[in-house]
């Protein structure tokens, strides 16, 4: 435990010293990451998939704020999407309007999550997502969740049906509108995760702002059986398809994200537990205090070893009696 603590340190300390470069390494990786996932599902337009312009718009996610990014993700998606049907491109600006206010009305500062849900969903660990920012953000924080992944599962819909969607119909517009309406509305698995992706955020938030003990373990905890229980429970009732194995995988894979970001960021000495009371003019007040853990940084001592040998008294000749005589007598 003591080894543990002790890197923390170090990356605290090599994080507080080097965040100039590390916060826009960061960011450009999740901004690349972020295009070459669009690219690779909805690439309809070859112009904007090039990895040139690709690595462009990652450098530029590297300088701009996070929000910028979401909205530089929307124009390339459009722009995709318009390569491929222009009805199509119209319906998906009508969905980014409304996200635009959803998003940017209750959650403004949450743009990295609206960015990580489609990546962790793409890879089947969407509760990473909502368990960790249950634990370090603020309720409001679901909004930004169930933003990424109401545009997660409308990407995937225009990939399963691009054949269908980009083909020339003489019904147009209204074909093609009803086509993504139906796949929205009637798209149950993407209701069930946004709602067990909601209520997870709530459980974990509201359970980590008590006082008790170990509230933060417990919130992870009870996060991921409702998210277990709530996936498992919502396919089962509405018959849609079921892998166990990967959502056991993906259980376990959010515990160790969750646990990491609680040794990282409250980390907590429960067992020297602190109980004050004091008073003013208009209130009493009973406070509780908890220490948290560290590891005092060792310090270092330098010992200095000299090769020269000191002499003795019988060591002195009779020349180094006359030079010191001669040394006083000047002095």
């Amino acid at each position: 435990m003591t080894t543990l603590l002790e890197i923390k340190e170090k990356l605290r300390a090599f994080y507080a010293k080097y965040d100039i470069y590390i916060k826009p390494a960061l960011k450009f990786l999740l901004a690349l990451v972020v295009y070459i996932q669009i690219n690779g599902n909805i690439g309809y337009n070859s112009k904007i998939e090039s990895f040139p312009i690709t690595l462009v718009l990652a450098l530029l996610g590297a300088i701009l704020p996070i929000g910028a990014t979401v909205f530089i993700a929307a124009i390339v998606i459009l722009l995709h999407l318009y390569a491929l049907s222009f009805e199509v491109a119209i319906i998906g600006f009508i969905l980014f309007v409304m996200v635009y206010f959803l998003y940017f009305r209750f959650s403004p500062k949450k743009g990295m999550n609206v960015l990580l849900m489609p990546i962790c969903l793409k890879f089947r660990v969407g509760s990473v997502v909502p368990v960790t920012s249950g634990l370090v953000s603020e309720w409001y924080s679901a909004i930004s969740i169930v933003s990424g992944t109401l545009v997660y599962y409308f990407l995937l819909g225009i990939k399963e049906n691009a054949s269908t969607l980009g083909a020339e119909t003489d019904e147009g517009i209204t074909y093609k509108f009803t086509a993504v309406i139906n796949q929205l509305v009637g798209n149950k698995q993407m209701y069930l995760a946004m709602v067990t992706f909601a209520l997870t955020t709530l459980v974990v938030y509201t359970i980590r702002k008590l006082s008790a003990n170990y509230s933060w373990y417990i919130a992870i905890i009870t996060g991921l059986l409702v998210n277990f229980i709530m996936e498992l429970g919502g396919k089962l009732m509405l018959g849609i398809s079921l892998n166990l194995g990967f959502l056991l995988l993906e259980t376990a894979v959010t515990a160790i994200v969750a646990f990491i970001v609680m040794f990282m960021t409250f980390n907590l000495d429960y067992t020297r537990v602190e109980r004050v009371q004091f008073e003013d003019d208009d209130y009493y007040y009973y406070v509780k205090a908890v220490p948290k853990i560290f590891v005092a940084e060792k310090e270092k001592t330098v010992k200095t070893i000299s090769t020269k040998k000191k002499k003795s008294r019988s060591d002195f000749t009779k020349e180094d009696f006359e030079e010191q005589m001669g040394r006083n007598i000047e002095e």
